[in-house]
């Protein structure tokens, strides 16, 4: 039990350094608007206001002032990403659901996976027809710590994709 429990938290250490790599190479030709220095005591980060409805990915990401956004399912298939390098976000999606999977064959919670020194964390929605989502999401300049709020604004953009598709 101990050699699986071992083998476990190694296959941890190396999703998040898939992790760090992606945020290194995440593209940086775009500028991200909560990166940006913004005037007039606009901070950004998270909000205590609830949200009705988000249109764009890259407006949950302002919302939330993450630097990059991701949403994938369980078997580690990319649904939608925004600044975040294509050349790396299959391979990225593919690590989160096999440590998602991991954790959940160990019997550990895994609705929010947090990464403290990234700022990060990958947070389970809810479920699109038959499909079980998540979303990873990176953070920029500002501590991302409310995960719930985080998941809301994600969920709120899930719906706002199922209402235009109808």
């Amino acid at each position: 039990m101990f050699y699986l429990l071992a083998i476990a938290l190694s296959s941890l250490a190396l999703a998040i350094s898939a992790i760090g790599l992606v945020i290194k190479r995440s593209r940086s030709s775009e500028k991200n608007l909560s990166e940006a220095h913004p005037s007039g005591g606009f901070e950004p980060g998270i909000r205590t206001r609830s949200v009705k409805r988000v249109n764009s990915l890259a407006e949950a990401a302002v919302i939330l002032g993450a630097r990059s956004l991701m949403l994938f399912d369980q078997q580690g298939f990319v649904i939608e990403a925004y600044n975040v390098s294509e050349e790396y976000e299959a391979e990225t999606a593919a690590i989160m659901a096999e440590l998602i999977n991991m954790l959940k064959r160990l019997g550990l919670p895994a609705s929010t996976v947090t990464f403290n020194d990234l700022k990060s964390f990958v947070i389970e929605l809810e479920k699109v027809s038959d499909m079980r989502l998540y979303g990873l999401v990176v953070g920029g300049g500002a501590a991302l710590k409310d995960a719930g709020y985080a998941k809301g604004v994600l969920q709120r953009y899930l719906e706002s994709i199922m209402e235009r598709r109808w």
